[in-house]
Parts: structure tokens; C-alpha cells; sequence
């Protein structure tokens, strides 16, 4: 079950550590994928709170990348492959026996599969800045860090010691500049990168560039580095740290109001929806 919330008020652990990954994700912390769904609502990053979500093929399929960019030697022993269906007792023995070994089962071929991923990571090798990036460094550090009197936490792809960046590895139907700028601050990376580089400053002090790697997720896995302009990432900071005063506020009153926060809500009509007036003549 998931602790309360509550337990993340007067956290004080400031450190950046190597952590494994259901240490992580048990410990009680605000995380930037929680903050996020405060952007909609405090009712809504209560339920992120509450429920895990659900793990699909494209979440593990992403997880394997990073494993290939930054830890190559670690994906043999944490992805074990299965061939055909997925189904029935001798499946679900495999995925008792990886699960005991600290591994995932995945998918031999097709899409979201090893071979797949395989293939995907021949980008990685094409692109000079990249293998500068990942030349040296540590991957998946975990950050943690008080906000607001909040016990925070962060996941970092990479730190690179090379070339002394903050890096994070994302997969994008669209490469394009103007498409992933759009799905950029879709999904608040500005957020979460800020969030990210303003921890790992507090726990290293030190000032640390970010850059995006971006891959291509089909044939012909396209890969880019993105530096991130400063201003991006500062004002991604400033919509975080609204957002945690917000939970701190719903925390002390144990009210955790939707969207209309009890208010009447406006109807926005689209432009298109209202048929414009004509006049009508009659002979």
C-alpha cells in the first residue's frame, strides 16, 4: 500500500546516492513525475500519489534503452527475453524466476522487443556529442532534496563527468525541432529538468548545463543532443515550486480540491462550435 503523503512533511535527506530502483520508488518523496499532475489539479496528483500506475510494453521498452545508453554491460542480467505468447504457466514461472534475479521479461521480437531496442541503439553510434556524453559518468543517480519543508526525490539518467552535463535520455515519435518542442512542454519536461538540475546544484553545488538525448522510437531511429537554454529551465522551476506550496497547503488542511475547486466552471465553446449568424431574406 502506498504510505500518506503525509510522510513526506519534514523530510530532511539532502544527498545524491546511487539507489536501486524499488528502493526508489518505496521511498516516501515528492517525485517530479507526481508534481506534474498538479498542474491540473491537487485531486489529481493525490490520485497519482495514491495509485501506481500502470507498466506497459512502451515504458519498459524506454527503460531498456536507458540500459543500452548508459549501463550496456547490466542488459543481459536485467532482461531476460521470452518468445511467443505471453500466456499460460510456463510464462508465468519464467517472470517468477527473472523477478527473483532482479530482471524484466521482454518481448524476443517485434515492437517494444530486445531486437528492436537493439537496433534502436545503433543511433547512439552515430552521434559524436552523444558518445562524448556517455564517455564517463554515472547513470541513475537518485537525488533528494527538502522543498518547502517536502521531502523531494529525483531519478537521473546521467551525470556526465566527461563533459560535466546533466543529461536525460527521451524516445519521441518526432525528432523534428518545432514537434518536440510541442511534445516537450506537453509532457513539462521544462519542469522536470529544472527540477532535476536545481536538486543536483543543491546537493553538489555546483552549476550544471542540461542537455536532452532524443531518440526516435521506429526505423530509422533518428538521435539528437538538445542543450536546454537556461530561461526554459528556471521557468520550469518557478511552476514546480508553486505546485509543492500547493501540496504543502493540501497537506495541512487535508483538502484536495479538483479543477473548479467547488466553482462554477465556464464552458469554453471552440470557434468553430457556433454557427455564424446570417440573415435570411424573403422575396
Amino acid at each position: 500500500m502506498t504510505e500518506s503523503i503525509a510522510a513526506i512533511v519534514g523530510g530532511t535527506r539532502h544527498e545524491l546516492l546511487d539507489m536501486p530502483w524499488e528502493e526508489y520508488k518505496a521511498f516516501p518523496a515528492l517525485n517530479c513525475s507526481t508534481i506534474t499532475r498538479g498542474r491540473k489539479s491537487m485531486l489529481h496528483l493525490k490520485y497519482a500519489w495514491d495509485n501506481n500506475g500502470e507498466d506497459t510494453d512502451a515504458m519498459q521498452f524506454g527503460r531498456l534503452l536507458h540500459c543500452l545508453l548508459f549501463e550496456p554491460r547490466e542488459v543481459e542480467a536485467r532482461y531476460w527475453q521470452w518468445e511467443g505468447r505471453r500466456a499460460g504457466n510456463a510464462y508465468k514461472d519464467y517472470c517468477e524466476r527473472a523477478e527473483a534475479m532482479g530482471a524484466e521479461v521482454i518481448k524476443a521480437d517485434g515492437q517494444y522487443s530486445l531486437a528492436s531496442a537493439l537496433d534502436a541503439a545503433q543511433g547512439y553510434l552515430r552521434d559524436s556529442r552523444v558518445k562524448a556524453l556517455v564517455s564517463a559518468g554515472q547513470a541513475e543517480q537518485t537525488v533528494l532534496v527538502p522543498e518547502g519543508n517536502l521531502q523531494c526525490k529525483g531519478r537521473l539518467d546521467w551525470v556526465s563527468t566527461a563533459e560535466h552535463v546533466l543529461v536525460d535520455l527521451k524516445t519521441t515519435a518526432a525528432i523534428e525541432p518545432e514537434l518536440f518542442g510541442k511534445t516537450f512542454f506537453r509532457f513539462a519536461y521544462d519542469l522536470k529538468l529544472g527540477m532535476y538540475r536545481r536538486w543536483l546544484e543543491k546537493v553538489t553545488d555546483d552549476r550544471w548545463p542540461v542537455e536532452v538525448i532524443v531518440l526516435e522510437s521506429s526505423p530509422p531511429y533518428d538521435i539528437a543532443s538538445i542543450p536546454i537554454p537556461d530561461a526554459v529551465l528556471d521557468e520550469g522551476v518557478d511552476k514546480a515550486l508553486a505546485i509543492i506550496a500547493q501540496v504543502r497547503e493540501a497537506i495541512e488542511s487535508d483538502e484536495w480540491p479538483g479543477i473548479a475547486r467547488d466553482r462554477p466552471m465556464p464552458l469554453v465553446v471552440p470557434f468553430w462550435a457556433m454557427a455564424e449568424e446570417t440573415e435570411v431574406f424573403q422575396g
